[in-house]
């Protein structure tokens, strides 16, 4: 329990509320979360979203007493297994348009993943 008192007008940061839930788990929670999100941003160029929500209600029987419940919920960018692929005559599927003339002398560089494309649209 806190003996920390506030003057009137004054505002008590809402970090040290926080720490407060669940002796600091929820904060430590939301740390752990949002460096995993940062890791999928990165990896996969997409973007992500880390939610808290607090939920602050009366306690039964206790007219003076406030019930507060914190959440955190993540949307991590999802690495998706599509990849380019074009039909030839026959349904057959591949990687190069069969319809597109090829270039000569054009190659691959080697060590180049075709898979390893990433979407930069935002």
């Amino acid at each position: 329990m806190t003996t920390e008192t506030t003057e009137p007008g004054q505002v008590r940061p809402f970090a040290a509320v926080l720490g407060e839930l669940r002796h600091g788990a929820v904060l430590d929670q939301a740390s752990v979360d949002l460096q995993a999100l940062v890791a999928k941003v990165v990896d996969t160029g997409k973007k992500g979203k880390l939610v808290l929500t607090v939920e602050v209600g009366p306690m039964k029987g206790n007219p003076d007493a406030l019930l507060v419940n914190a959440d955190v919920k993540t949307t991590a960018p999802v690495v998706t297994n599509e990849a380019v692929f074009f039909p030839d005559r026959n349904g057959n599927l591949q990687r190069d348009d069969p319809r597109q003339a090829a270039i000569p002398g054009l190659r691959i560089a080697p060590g180049t993943d075709r898979d390893n494309v990433k979407d930069l649209s935002l």
